[in-house]
């Protein structure tokens, strides 16, 4: 099989794209099988640094490659500048552990959590020379599988899906894609595979749609019943760590799946009802895991209602206690506010502080009734006096219009605006508020409801943001016509289809951002289009219409959503979900049920185990001076995406590095200098501290590329006891400049450089810059920091094409300069100096 070598294959060229490292790989972690029954692409239809944000993705990459005859590689959709090159270079998109083409793997698996995703997985399809169309797809083209929040209605993108699972992957998939496997290998084709795909229970098909129209469930959600125990079939995961700072960075901990609270215009609550709670045991474990193996310092106790995790006070005691001497700080993303406590918020800022985040949705008592919440004016006023007391300053709020509440009294953007102008007058507190337009999404109460048309929805948000005085608060708003897309996707039926194939093909990309939406596009196939597309989608349901997502069961029953419905026109709350429910929904049955944990005991030896680790015990203090090389993905990961490499590698290590005091505490780590992007080195010198004594130089090189991505790689270590007598001078002071190796791709580009009189001249005048080793297409350049930068400049002016795309650029060497000694050194040169003069200081104290 021919594969994509995008570091050869691209050579020159990956410098003229934004964020090159998002198509190289090669991240600590990663799993390269060389071999495999059946290949499996695992997509995610945005950008590498929401994908990788992204936890389902990495659940999907552990769980998958766990199985001995699959090989599951990742693919992400690319940027439009990527996708250009790509096409013009006649490379098919590739995943990236091994560069095999898209088109020529067995299924390509893609999570969608987000509808508007669609057309990322058709740049996926298209740019990796996969037909984008199932009618189209013959023996030999990958089978296109879709699972995820955003295709629990199936409908608007069955004319690009093969298949569509529904529910959890750990309940059902995993059998499934191994069952795939060994069949191929027996030499199933793929019509074969497609059909014993279509008999799974979970799996969704457009030939299956015939029985909604007959009023029959189709498919229903695959539920992982012993979520969270002992014993349980999910795993802590946190592979591959990325190698660009990314969305969200944080390792992750599920701590419970589903959510008790039954708020109904939540699309999540019902798809991953019912609550299951994981056991504290299994959490510990689980932090360890992320903190000892991934490097992670900050970790997100993720569910969908945080606080309401049984023992949540005692579970953060415990890790805080457990972690405290390690910078490891925890996040609760998803806190309720009647389970929004002080206590709970100071545990958490004691290494970061957390912000504070309510999510009221709707600002009337009665409303919030009607939406199944209940969170009031007074109680978020009692939590912001108790806050600015405790030193915060600043919170966030949002909101939602287009509810279906009863404005009789007062308009909703009104009583938005004089909820945030009371609670603002009376805290004094800086509001940061998101509003959003309510989407009526399948599978709720609210399926049936209509939706705010764009022009009432960009009236209310402008009532809103027109009357909240800048100075005091900082307004967010969605803009109307991307709620309404994603109505358009989450809402329709098989008519929606031909809507997103003529926007792809007109050049819609990367719909959820801002800079490479094309709403105009979109307005222009709607306006085409032989129905009302505005209309069809925002308007109500009849109670007894069949809905296009009817085939699919999520669980709840349809009288149940009905009930909840007639529920919020009353204002009646239902009560929680629990083991013995009242009210009950369809989702708990003899096997899925109900799950809380039990209780935690915080302060156990055994618990605060891990807090005894690296305690910083002295004053001592040891510096360590190293030389690491950069090659493969390496020269192209940004300076502050390096960083943060190293201070996981760190964390991994279990060296005791010294951090730095104050509100964020960081690894204190320098780097000589910050390289530009694209240039490898055989010599980045790097500095950091410790607080005991290692073993030897050569434990610390060893652990640390241990815990570094194989493209980095630790070569030399120095590291000496820092007296308090002598000053301690960064490694910046040091630094004279760099020999480089300049490789042209012809020597027609050597001479165009070289012979030129501004670079001569450049030379000349640049005291200490010198050649030497010159071929027909290479030299080696010594030259000063200062005029480094410059030189690539001048390059650039002379052949009018950026230097990437003629030269390969490598350092060689680090030079270092000590006026104490008589000629420019290597760093080590320079620091072993340093070193005696540190332990002469020593002894003679």
């Amino acid at each position: 099989m021919k594969t994509v070598n995008p570091l050869t294959d691209l050579a020159g060229k990956l410098g003229s794209v934004q964020n090159p490292a998002r198509y190289l790989g090669g991240e600590y972690g990663q799993i390269k099988k060389e071999s495999g029954d059946l290949i499996f692409a695992l997509a995610f239809p945005d950008l590498y640094e929401i994908a990788m944000s992204n936890l389902a993705v990495k659940v999907l990459y552990d769980g998958l490659n766990r199985l001995s005859g699959i090989r599951c590689e990742r693919v992400f959709a690319p940027a439009p500048d990527f996708e250009a090159l790509l096409r013009s270079n006649a490379i098919p998109l590739y995943t990236l552990e091994s560069g095999i083409p898209i088109v020529n793997t067995d299924i390509v698996g893609v999570s969608i959590g987000y509808e508007p995703g669609i057309n990322g997985l058709l740049s996926i399809l298209d740019t990796g020379g996969v037909p984008l169309e199932t009618k189209d797809r013959k023996e030999g083209d990958p089978i296109v599988i879709a699972g995820g929040c955003g295709v629990t209605n199936p409908l608007p993108f069955s004319r690009f899906i093969d298949a569509f699972f529904i529910g959890e992957s750990e309940a059902g998939l995993y059998d499934l894609v191994e069952l795939l496997g060994e069949r191929k290998k027996a030499g199933a084709t793929r019509s074969d595979l497609l059909s014993i795909i279509a008999d799974h229970p979970a799996i969704w098909t457009s030939e299956k749609n015939s029985l909604r129209k007959n009023n029959q469930v189709c498919t229903r959600r695959a539920v992982l019943s012993n979520f969270g125990s002992l014993d349980g079939a999910d795993r802590q995961v946190c592979f591959p760590v990325p190698n660009l700072r990314i969305v969200q960075d944080h390792g992750a901990v599920e701590i419970m799946r589903g959510c008790p609270n039954g708020c109904r215009f939540c699309h999540a609550g019902m798809y991953y009802r019912p609550q299951r709670s994981k056991d504290p045991a299994r959490i510990l474990e689980d932090v360890d895991y992320l903190v000892n193996r991934g490097g992670y310092r900050e970790i997100s106790l993720l569910s969908l209602s945080s606080g309401d995790y049984g023992e949540i006070d005692s579970l953060l005691e415990t890790l805080i206690s457990r972690y405290s001497k390690q910078n490891v700080s925890f996040q609760l993303p998803s806190l309720k506010v009647n389970t929004f406590t002080l206590p709970i918020l100071e545990k958490l800022a004691r290494v970061r502080k957390s912000g504070l985040t309510f999510a009221v949705e709707t600002p009337v008592d009665g409303w919030q009734r009607s939406v199944n919440k209940d969170v009031y004016r007074q109680q978020i006023l009692d939590i912001l006096f108790e806050a600015k007391k405790r030193g915060w300053n600043k919170a966030k709020f949002y909101f939602m219009v287009g509810l279906p509440i009863d404005e009789t009294e007062q308009s909703e953007e009104a009583a938005i605006v004089e909820f945030l102008l009371d609670v603002q007058a009376k805290t004094r507190i800086q509001c940061i508020v998101n509003v959003g337009t309510f989407i009526p999404k399948p599978h709720t109460p609210y399926q049936w409801e209509a939706q705010l048309s764009m022009e009432e929805s960009k009236r209310k948000l402008d009532y809103i943001y027109q009357n909240l005085p800048r100075a005091k608060f900082k307004v967010s708003t969605h803009n109307p016509f991307g709620s309404f897309l994603e109505a358009v996707l989450s809402r329709g039926d098989e008519r929606v289809g031909e809507l997103v194939l003529k926007a792809y093909q007109r050049g819609c990309r990367l719909d959820a951002w801002d800079d490479w939406a094309k709403p105009e596009i979109w307005k222009e196939v709607f306006a085409e289009a032989d129905w009302d597309v505005e209309a069809e989608t925002i308007r109500e349901r009849k109670i007894d219409e069949p809905l296009p997502w009817d085939g699919v069961s999520l669980g709840p029953t349809k009288i149940f959503l009905a009930r909840e419905r007639e529920r919020s026109r009353l204002e009646i709350r239902t009560d929680p979900c629990s083991p013995d429910c009242p009210d009950p929904c369809g989702v708990c049955n003899r096997d899925v049920s109900v799950f809380q944990t039990g209780k935690i005991d915080k302060m156990t030896p055994e618990n605060l185990e891990q807090s005894e680790i690296l305690q910083e015990d002295s004053d001592e203090r040891y510096r360590v001076i190293l030389s690491f090389a950069k090659h493969d993905a390496a020269p192209y990961i940004p300076h502050l995406a390096l960083l943060e490499i190293w201070y996981k590698a760190f964390s991994r290590s279990g060296l005791p590095v010294v951090y730095s005091e104050g509100f964020n505490p960081i690894p204190r780590l320098e780097l000589a200098e910050s390289m530009s992007l694209g240039i490898a080195s055989e010599d980045e010198v790097a500095s950091f501290m410790l607080f005991k004594k290692p073993d030897s130089e050569e434990a610390i090189m060893n652990l640390l590329n241990d815990s570094l991505p194989e493209s980095l790689r630790v070569q030399r270590v120095l590291v000496y006891f820092l007296s308090n007598k002598v000053k301690r001078k960064s490694l910046s002071v040091f630094l004279w400049g760099n020999k480089f190796s300049y490789k042209f791709l012809s020597s027609d580009w050597c001479t165009t450089v070289l012979e030129d009189e501004r670079i001569k001249a450049f030379i000349q005048e640049t005291e200490g810059m010198e050649f030497e080793d010159k071929t027909d297409t290479s030299i080696v350049l010594t030259i000063p920091f200062a005029a480094d930068r410059k030189f690539r400049d001048l390059m650039m002016e002379v052949t009018g094409k950026p230097w990437h795309e003629y030269t390969a650029i490598t350092k060689l060497r680090s030079i270092a300069h000590n006026p104490r000694l008589p000629e420019a050194n290597d760093f080590f040169t320079v620091y072993s100096s340093i070193a005696q003069e540190n332990l002469n200081a020593k002894e003679s104290s």
